[in-house]
């Protein structure tokens, strides 16, 4: 679903703490800031563009200050730093971001961002929700733990420098004069190949799944075990129904999952219901029936725990996805 295109610019100079507190409240997220220097004041400055699950800023702080978020955003960032310093703690790492080295972290994780004189960069955020999906659709498998993604990269060379240019690119692509023309569908679609390039080469949890070479060929039963588990999709079936119906052991059925599909045939199985409930609530055909009901159409017979895998799959509670699609009717 393509959102619309939102802008906003500030800049605030010589502000003390209380000023630069408040101004922060209400611009972006609650935080606790003061400067890092003996200076009373500080200054920045800041330009954002946001659509749907993305946003993208250029800030400049002139003096420095350390930043602390009350409300941190469910979101991953990219800083692609142009001048000065910053250090970001967090999730049990400390990381730093200087001219030269990109900054990728768990935004939500965030403890302290501490910011130097002259501290300029390029940020891109995505949503976590967002990010689940896409990396759900690159390893073809559920995304149920933390992504873990906290690392410092190389900006000048190979895919470092790539993310740079790229994150450049859409940023002098909408600050250009002619940005009031530009599609907020081509931009998201721009946000979403930035989301991927970050996804296959700054290192997290699930690198190494993605690292995995290219499966051949379904063989036949696993295709027909498929089959079986879209016929029953709401029926309570184990993984020897589903391998007799294939015309194999449940052994050798487990193992070509594991092969083919990197997980075990019954959360191949939930998957398949997970994103079938999903559909009915974004395309809205069943706008008036229960979630409940969804739930057990899909084959959850306990709603609260559907609930639980709905979100760690998706990022999102059933009923926000729902709401999501009445918005955009």
């Amino acid at each position: 679903m393509t959102g619309n295109l939102h802008a906003s610019r500030f800049s605030i100079f010589e502000a003390n703490v209380d000023e630069l507190r408040e101004h922060y409240a209400n611009t972006l997220k609650p935080v606790q800031v003061s400067p890092i220097d003996r200076s009373s004041t500080m200054s920045v400055e800041d330009t954002h563009f946001s659509i749907g699950d993305f946003d993208i800023w250029s800030g400049l702080c002139l003096s420095g200050m350390e930043v602390n978020f009350l409300e941190p955003p469910d979101a991953y960032v990219l800083y692609v730093p142009i001048a000065g310093a910053m250090e970001m703690t967090g999730g049990g790492h400390q990381l730093t971001s200087t001219p030269g080295t990109l900054l990728a972290a768990d935004l939500s994780k965030a403890n302290i961002l501490r910011l130097h004189n002259e501290r300029s960069h390029i940020g891109i955020a995505f949503s976590r929700q967002s990010v689940t999906r896409q990396l759900s659709e690159l390893l073809d498998a559920p995304v149920i733990h933390d992504i873990e993604l906290f690392a410092e990269y190389d900006a000048h060379s190979g895919a470092g420098a790539k993310l740079a240019a790229m994150v450049q690119l859409l940023w002098n692509n909408l600050i250009s004069e002619s940005a009031v023309t530009i599609s907020a569908r081509s931009t998201e679609f721009f946000f979403r190949t930035i989301m991927v390039t970050l996804l296959e080469n700054v290192p997290h949890r699930y690198s190494a799944l993605l690292e995995r070479p290219v499966s051949p060929a379904m063989p036949r039963q696993m295709k027909r075990a498929i089959d079986y588990m879209m016929a029953n999709i709401a029926t309570a079936v184990s993984v020897e129904e589903i391998a007799r119906d294939a015309g194999v052991s449940a052994r050798a059925l487990q193992a070509a999952f594991k092969q083919f599909k990197n997980t075990t045939p019954l959360n191949y199985l939930r998957q398949l219901r997970l994103e079938g409930a999903r559909k009915d609530l974004l395309l809205g055909h069943q706008d008036g029936v229960p979630i409940s009901d969804i739930a057990r159409q899909w084959g959850f017979r306990h709603v609260g725990r559907f609930s639980i895998l709905y979100r760690e799959t998706f990022g999102e509670m059933p009923t926000e996805t729902r709401r999501f699609a009445r918005a955009g009717k």
